[in-house]
This record gives structure tokens, C-alpha cells and sequence, in this order.
């Protein structure tokens, strides 16, 4: 018999150590999708896990399966084989699981997926971790308008390293291959809310990390702990790990990823959302985190190559290597290729595999149109150090985007035929993309405007308007609309399709102008210069040369000269200022004043027609206008910016940039010459600092709020006509103060935690409402800078549904730090919240941390009803009243199975009568209830079956 017992003991200890092997090795991961068919709405789903090859290498072994919930009522869970697994480093195995599913109708599905067990020791979540099961979830837009849309794809493992004190950062490198905007949150871990349920819920107990160990303080000790993840680039930073009770400790997180779509209304529609989790190893270790140093965004036409280099320096001098990944190496998170966008794609190559410090690589990529999209690239690059055996490696994290646009049409010309202006340009490079297409622009005049690099588009404030669009294939357009003798400006941009409802624009070509030729024996104007500057009497001198070639003896006097006036530097309706008399031999009669003018607030714009004979024109001079100066406040800086619409020229030369001294009001000083090329570096920012010392040293300082003068000479001139010199015109006076426009830090938003057992109850019913009050704090400092302190008001932001965006509930002014917001007693404590706070100079900060609240998934039902009307137990109803409940059925049963009454609604209120209104013996009944809660998450608002009984009492 010993025998026997042993081998049965020794069979019960194996099956104990398999089921605690197969508890504790699950470390990170996420879900993501793929629609695979054009004909049906098939997905393939796949479950990417990272498990624990220390302590749960027989777990995963035996981890052959996972069940899937794919959110479709009625189907079960599925069983989901294993497809590979492959050993990312000593300590961490990586397993893909993946599927194909045809989902029944077009919607909104959440698919989860929950794995028994996480690994041990996870700090910041409650209890025994390896007792908390995994649970992730990805939510899916089934939509067959949106084609074979891709969840993102995450290519950086959510497994990473950190030092106590340490700066982290770490960053998903999530790609969207439909080139989707991609938005991040955090959220909270979650565990598996029932067995087969495929539903999950939120860790209760979970920690946020900036709150653990000691001290709570950032890398650079200039501030409080904090964990967050940048919205737009997904950075997940922690400034600074606290020093835990052991050298070494790990923690789990989660965050979300959101997909948006732009649609063809130009808004953008949420069509899904992953959740990863992830796992940081946090270590005491004296080695010094590597730096990267990478470019800013970068922005090319496609066809451009991308070249560019990349550097790190490690302090403690270690070896470093250099990594990185994206979509556009075409490879996933393995390391495998991957076809994410069309070749070519990029390389980097690092200088060596493993560099001393400083350590270099370089990045290259040749773009072609088939890379047009409109966001950009993200390309993550790390730098990791090796500093030796008994120390920890470090790493650092940095994103490029990289913006690859159309190309733009090269090469046109314009030209005035008999038939109308004919076009010609370049053939457009050969993008083999369907509906792209050629716009062609036109606008009266010619504005000389040279887009900035990357500047996509027209700006409607120079006034083209389209006129054609045309085939990118054509390299012709005849515009027989324009109207002969008129002075026209051409531009060209290209639309390429990025997908079925977005097109991006491409950078304008050159501008080609027709018309400008400077007409024969008319009068050519010189100067358009405002003398005074005032709402009333302000003053502008205009002058002008005599008729070119004119021949008195073709044309009989008497002459005039009529000078006409339009408001605004655009032109417009002209009005006739002054006729002036003339014997086309005195340069005096070619100079006017015109007065009476609100320079203050118009430009003026003029024309001067010669006559003849008393009343026959003999030509017209091009229009000129007065050159418009613009002042805009700046950070401890005023911005200066002016135009002209005349028809000599302004660029490459040195304008002049006069300012108003404060100690002799009235005098101006030159403070600097600007260098102009194009009409678009009219430009200059004065920051106090006189750059012009001939006429004297006037460097000030910039005080905030206080108001500055200056006015702007132009200097130009006719190429044609050089005998007439360099033009000086100077603009009016304009004043601007400078600011400080940097926004506030955002506020520490905080709240009391709801207490579902400590609950009063009675006090919410018998109030009607729920009330959620939160406080908040402005800091004094975040990140090394000194927080503003001129706070006007406070937003505080409420979205009811976890999955909404959040919409501005109520302003609150800087006197106050609380806010109580007031709910229906149905809704409940349930939404999400975030605060802002906002200046003087209405410059808003960024959202403050977001407290999300939920309500209490309880409903207690009496076991007592006595209907005698006296104000106790009168009727069957929730002891917790109609708190938190969306909806709520009940069917009652006697003591023989027969139903004696039912009802469905939003409360329960049963008197102790049957449905048709008959008063029930006194006895034992019993009870199905099905109820269902307002809760945060949507997909939390299921039916709960509730089964008891009650004694009625008569």
C-alpha cells in the first residue's frame, strides 16, 4: 500500500506544480487586426503575448491554445492555436496566436482575449500577481467603406528596463499602414472579469507608478514624480522611478491606442482602439542613461531622398548600440519583413553594430508618390549602453515623423494668345496613382508669393481661385476666360488621393504672370509712401514718371494727368483723386499728397492715366499700392510682417526696419536691415536688440505687455527701367506689444475614490442625485520650468463614456480649486474628467491627468414586503433605490412555480399584487431579476441575473 500512496501523492504534487506553472508567466501584450477580404467582413485577428522564460517556461510550453471573444452574441469562445513563438532575450519569449473570423454584420466589436496567469511580483498591483489573470482587448469599426483597414501594428516589445532616478521613456512604435491618425491614453491593467465570460474588468488596487517608492521626485529633483504618455507622439515617460524596498522591482501598465479616420467631410471619426500591456523592469543601478540626438520633423516631396544622422553620447563613456524601427523598414516587431509601405524602403545603417561613445548612424530613405500620406511617419530610434556585466543597461527613445507629400508641378509658363492665356508645364512624375489630378489657380495681379518648404496648398488670403482641374498626365491648359489686358497670376497644385475620401494637396508651383508688361507712353509710378499715420489726417506721396516714349507731335495737348485711388492694397473700385495739368516737361507736376486718409487702418492703392487732347487716354500706369505693414505680439517679441502689390520689384534687397524710441516719442531709429528674398521672408522679429549702429546703439529690453512702434521702408526697383534707380516707400506706423505666450502647466487634477462597501446609500436616494467633486492644484513648476501664475479660469472637461472625447462641461474663474458636478441618480458617479487651466491671453494648457469614475456594481433587493401603507417596506424596490440602474426586469414566482407577476423599466416599485391588479396571499415568493448598470465602459452595461426570494407579510 506505501507504494501506492506514494505514487499517488507523487501524481497530486505533479498536478499542483503544473497548475502554478501554468499561473504565473504572462508579462505583456496586445491584440491586433487585419481585414483580409473586399467581399466579406473577414478579419485576421492576432494575439501577440511576451511571457516569462525564468519562471513560467512550463507554463508557456503548455500554452498551446488561448480563447478569443470576438463581441458577437451568441458565439462562443474560440480556441486559437499558437503559430510561433520566438525567444526575444534570455528572460522574455514572444508568441504570436492568430485567426481568421467573418463577423455577422457591419458595427462595433470589441475582440478580448484573457490567459491565466500574469508572472509573480508585480508591485503595483495588488496581492499575488500570479494569481491575477491577463486580459487585453482591441475595438474594431466593421465597416465595408472603410476598405481593408489595419489596426495599428505595435513593432517596439512592451518589455522594458528602467533605473531608479532615471528618466524613462518608451514608446510602442505603433504604425498605421492606412496612415490613420493615432492618438494614446492610459488606462488601468485589467483581469478576466469571469470564466467563458470574455469580458474583463479594471485591477482594483492597481498603483500608478509615479506614486512608489521613495523619492518621489524627477531625474533633475526639480519636481514631483510623474508617469504619463504624450497624446500625439505615444512617448511613455517616467521622471523618476522611486527606489523600492529591493534592488530590483517590476510593474505592470496599460494604455490605449486610437485609431482615427478622416472622413470626407474633413472630420475625423474614431473607427477603433487597442489596448497594450506592458511590463517595466525598474533597477538600482549607478550607470547613466544614454541621450539620443535625432533630427526635428522633417517634410519632403516625394521623389526627394531623406538623409539624415543620428547620434548618442553615454556619459560613463560605455559602448552603445544603436536600434530602430518603423513602418518604413518594412519589417515588424521580430524583425521579419513586412510589407507596411511600397518600396523602396529606408535604411539605417549605424557607423558600427557596437560603438564607443559618441556613437553615430545614419538614416536614408529614397520616397516615391506611393509613400504620400497625410501623417507622418514615425521613425523610433533607441540608444541602449553596455556598461558591463554587474550593471543594469540604460536606454533612450526618440521619434522622427517624417512627412513625405505630393510633388509639385514644375516649370510653368504662361503666355497671352489670341485665343486666351495658354498654360505649359513639366510632365508630373509618374505617381501611378488613381484620381490625382492637376488645379489649376488664378487671381488678378501678380502676388510673387514663394511658398515655404513643405507649405502645402494655396493660402486663400493671396486670392487665387480655381479656374480647371486636369489630368496629371496633361502638360497644357487654355484659360479662355481671362479677360484681355488684365494682369494675371498662374499657380499649380497637384491632388493625390490618399484614400477614398482624402486627397492631399501638393506645394504650389512657381507663379507665372501674364500681363505685367509695362505698357508703352503711359506713366510709371514710383512711390507710394505714407507720410503720417493717423485715422483721419493721415497723408500718402504718390509719384510717378512722364509717359514713356511719349512724342508730342503725335499727340496733341492739352495733357492731364488723372490720379485715381482704391482702398485696400488689393485694388477695387477706383475713384478719381486729382486731375492735374501738365506740359509733359516738369517733373513737379508728377508728385501729389493725397491727405484726409485713415492710414491707420487701409492701405491705399493708385493708378495715374495720362489724357490728351483734354478727355482722349492715351495709357494707364499699372496699379501700386502702399506697402501694409502688420504687427503681432510674440513671445517677449513683436513680429513684423509687410506687403505691397506693385508692379517693380521688392525682393533681394535690404528693407528697413524703423522703431519708435520710448525716451523721444515721435523719433525712429533704424534697428535693423532685413534681407528679403520673396514675398513670403517679408518678415522680422524684434526682440530689443538694435542691429543697425550707424545711426546710434537703441537695444532695449523687451518689457511684456508694453506697447512698441514701427514703421518699414521697402526698397526696390523696375529691372526694366534702371535709370529710375532704387524705390524707398515707407509703410504706417503700427504698434504691438509683446507677450509671453507660453501656455500654463497643466493643473494636478484629484478627487476622493468611491468606497462601493462604505457607500451611504441612503443619502443619494434620498437626494436624487450624485455629486462628484474634485479639487485641483496649479504647480509651481513641471519639467524644470517655472509654472505661469496670471491664470484666468480653469475648463473642466467630462466625457460620460470612457470612449468618448471629452467635451468642456463648466469654466470655473482662478479664485477657485473645487468643483462639484451634479449627475442624475441614474447615471451615477460614471464618466471620465480633466481640467485645464487657462490665462489671461486665453492660451489654454494641456489636459491634466484624467480621473475616470464608475459606478458601483451592486443592487441589494429586500427580503421583506409589508404593503400596509406604513411608509416601511411598502413595496419591492432596490435598497439602493434607482442609483446607477439603467434597466431592470423581474419576474416573480409562487411557492408552486407559477408566475405571479412581472415587469421590466428603469425602476421596481412591486406592491404585492399580481399584473392584473389582484392584492397575493401573505407567503413566500421568488425572484429572477436582471439588471443592468450605468458604468463607465459601454461594454460593462450587461444584464446581471439576480435569484432570491421574499416573504409578503399582510
Amino acid at each position: 500500500m506505501k507504494p501506492l500512496k506514494f505514487i499517488f501523492f507523487l501524481i497530486i504534487f505533479s498536478v499542483l506544480g503544473l497548475s502554478s506553472a501554468m499561473a504565473t508567466h504572462i508579462r505583456a501584450g496586445e491584440i491586433t487586426a487585419k481585414r483580409i477580404s473586399n467581399t466579406s467582413l473577414t478579419y485576421r485577428v492576432t494575439l501577440t503575448t511576451y511571457t516569462d522564460q525564468i519562471n513560467g517556461v512550463q507554463a508557456n510550453e503548455g500554452q498551446n491554445f488561448v480563447k478569443f471573444y470576438f463581441g458577437v452574441t451568441g458565439v462562443p469562445l474560440y480556441d486559437v492555436k499558437r503559430k510561433k513563438k520566438t525567444l526575444i532575450n534570455a528572460s522574455t519569449m514572444c508568441n504570436v496566436y492568430d485567426t481568421t473570423f467573418t463577423f455577422p454584420a457591419q458595427g462595433r466589436y470589441t475582440i478580448t482575449c484573457a490567459i491565466t496567469n500574469r508572472n509573480a511580483n508585480t508591485v503595483n498591483l495588488p496581492g499575488r500577481t500570479d494569481e491575477i489573470s491577463f486580459f487585453v482587448e482591441t475595438t474594431i469599426v466593421v465597416n465595408g467603406t472603410l476598405g481593408l483597414n489595419n489596426t495599428p501594428v505595435l513593432l517596439n516589445i512592451p518589455i522594458d528596463t528602467a533605473g531608479v532616478g532615471k528618466r524613462f521613456i518608451h514608446n510602442p512604435g505603433a504604425f498605421d499602414a492606412d496612415g490613420d491618425s493615432l492618438a494614446y491614453r492610459l488606462t488601468i491593467p485589467k483581469r478576466d472579469f469571469g470564466e467563458g465570460s470574455g469580458l474583463g474588468e479594471t485591477i482594483t488596487g492597481y498603483k500608478d507608478p509615479a506614486t512608489l517608492g521613495q523619492p518621489l521626485l524627477t531625474e533633475d529633483g526639480s519636481g514631483a514624480s510623474f508617469f504619463k504618455i504624450d497624446a500625439i507622439t505615444g512617448d511613455l515617460i517616467w521622471d523618476a522611478p522611486g527606489k523600492w524596498t529591493t534592488p530590483q522591482y517590476q510593474i505592470n501598465v496599460a494604455f490605449i491606442i486610437e485609431e482615427w479616420r478622416k472622413g470626407n467631410n474633413g472630420l475625423y471619426s474614431k473607427i477603433g482602439e487597442i489596448t497594450r500591456d506592458m511590463q517595466i523592469i525598474v533597477v538600482e543601478t549607478p550607470n547613466n542613461r544614454p541621450l539620443l540626438t535625432v533630427p526635428n520633423q522633417i517634410c519632403v516631396e516625394a521623389g526627394e531622398k531623406v538623409e539624415f544622422k543620428v547620434t548618442a553620447i553615454d556619459k560613463d563613456n560605455n559602448n552603445l548600440k544603436i536600434t530602430t524601427n518603423g513602418g518604413v523598414y518594412n519589417r515588424d516587431a521580430g524583425g521579419l519583413n513586412a510589407s507596411y509601405v511600397a518600396p523602396l524602403e529606408a535604411k539605417f545603417t549605424p557607423l558600427n553594430q557596437t560603438q564607443k561613445s559618441p556613437a553615430s548612424g545614419t538614416f536614408t530613405w529614397e520616397t516615391n508618390c506611393k509613400h504620400v500620406r497625410g501623417q507622418a511617419y514615425d521613425v523610433l530610434f533607441k540608444v541602449e549602453d553596455f556598461p558591463g556585466r554587474f550593471a543594469v543597461q540604460l536606454t533612450d527613445i526618440k521619434t522622427v515623423k517624417i512627412k513625405v507629400i505630393p510633388p509639385r508641378p514644375r516649370g510653368l509658363n504662361a503666355k497671352n494668345t489670341e485665343r486666351g492665356v495658354e498654360l505649359r508645364w513639366q510632365q508630373y512624375p509618374d505617381c501611378n496613382i488613381q484620381n490625382a489630378e492637376i488645379v489649376v489657380y488664378r487671381k488678378e495681379g501678380c502676388s510673387n508669393y514663394i511658398p515655404a518648404q513643405c507649405e502645402i496648398g494655396l493660402p486663400a488670403s493671396l486670392g487665387f481661385v480655381e479656374v480647371a482641374r486636369v489630368s496629371v498626365k496633361d502638360t497644357f491648359f487654355l484659360d479662355t476666360k481671362a479677360q484681355n489686358g488684365k494682369i494675371y497670376s498662374y499657380s499649380l497644385v497637384a491632388n493625390l488621393a490618399s484614400s477614398e475620401f482624402v486627397s492631399i494637396p501638393s506645394v504650389p508651383s512657381n507663379e507665372a504672370c501674364v500681363g505685367s508688361e509695362l505698357p508703352q507712353r503711359a506713366p510709371v509710378i514710383t512711390n507710394v509712401s505714407v507720410e503720417k499715420t493717423d485715422n483721419q489726417t493721415g497723408r500718402i506721396l504718390v509719384k510717378w514718371t512722364r509717359p514713356l516714349n511719349f512724342d508730342s507731335t503725335e499727340h496733341k495737348g492739352p495733357y492731364q494727368y488723372k490720379l485715381y485711388r482704391a482702398t485696400g492694397i488689393n485694388g477695387g473700385t477706383f475713384q478719381l483723386v486729382t486731375s492735374i495739368s501738365t506740359k509733359v516737361n516738369k517733373t513737379a507736376d508728377t508728385v501729389f499728397v493725397d491727405d484726409g486718409l485713415n492710414t491707420v487702418s487701409n492701405g491705399y492703392t493708385y493708378k495715374v492715366a495720362f489724357i490728351y487732347e483734354s478727355d482722349k487716354v492715351l495709357a494707364e500706369s499699372q496699379v501700386a499700392s502702399s506697402v501694409r505693414l502688420t504687427v503681432n505680439s510674440d513671445a517677449q517679441k513683436v513680429k513684423l510682417s509687410w506687403q505691397a502689390n506693385v508692379p517693380w520689384n521688392n525682393d533681394n534687397r535690404k528693407h528697413r526696419i524703423y522703431r519708435e524710441s520710448k525716451t523721444n516719442p515721435g523719433t525712429f531709429n533704424i534697428i535693423a536691415e532685413v534681407s528679403v528674398q520673396a514675398v513670403n521672408t517679408f518678415t522680422y522679429f524684434d526682440d530689443g536688440t538694435d542691429k543697425f549702429p550707424d545711426d546710434g546703439i537703441n537695444t532695449i529690453p523687451m518689457v511684456v505687455d508694453t506697447s512698441y512702434c514701427y514703421k518699414v521702408e521697402t526698397v526696390g526697383a523696375y529691372a526694366r527701367l534702371p535709370q529710375l534707380g532704387l524705390l524707398y516707400n515707407f509703410s504706417q506706423v503700427n504698434c504691438g506689444t509683446p507677450i509671453d505666450n507660453t501656455p500654463p502647466c497643466p493643473p494636478v487634477f484629484s478627487t476622493e475614490e468611491i468606497n462601493c462597501q462604505n457607500l451611504d446609500r441612503k443619502a443619494i436616494c434620498e437626494s436624487n442625485s450624485i455629486s462628484n467633486k474634485f479639487t485641483w492644484r496649479t504647480p509651481i513648476s513641471a519639467s524644470g520650468i517655472v509654472c505661469r501664475v496670471d491664470i484666468l479660469k480653469y475648463n473642466i472637461y467630462y466625457a460620460r463614456y470612457k470612449d468618448e472625447q471629452p467635451k468642456l462641461l463648466a469654466t470655473v474663474s482662478a479664485l477657485e480649486n473645487s468643483f462639484i458636478h451634479v449627475k442624475p441618480l441614474q447615471d451615477g458617479f460614471a464618466g471620465c474628467y480633466y481640467i485645464t487651466a487657462v490665462n489671461r491671453l486665453n492660451i489654454e494648457s494641456g489636459p491634466s491627468n484624467i480621473i475616470c469614475k464608475d459606478n458601483c456594481p451592486i443592487v441589494e433587493l429586500p427580503n421583506v414586503l409589508t404593503p400596509n401603507s406604513d411608509g416601511k417596506n411598502d413595496t419591492f424596490t432596490p435598497m439602493t433605490c434607482s442609483a446607477f440602474i439603467k434597466s431592470i426586469s423581474i419576474e416573480i414566482y409562487n411557492r408552486y412555480g407559477t408566475k405571479v407577476y412581472q415587469s421590466s423599466g428603469e425602476s421596481l416599485n412591486w406592491d404585492g399584487k399580481s399584473n392584473n391588479g389582484a392584492e397575493l396571499a401573505s407567503g413566500t415568493y421568488y425572484y429572477i431579476s436582471q439588471v443592468v448598470i450605468q458604468r463607465l465602459d459601454k461594454n460593462d452595461e450587461i444584464p446581471t441575473t439576480i435569484k432570491g426570494w421574499i416573504e409578503l407579510i399582510r
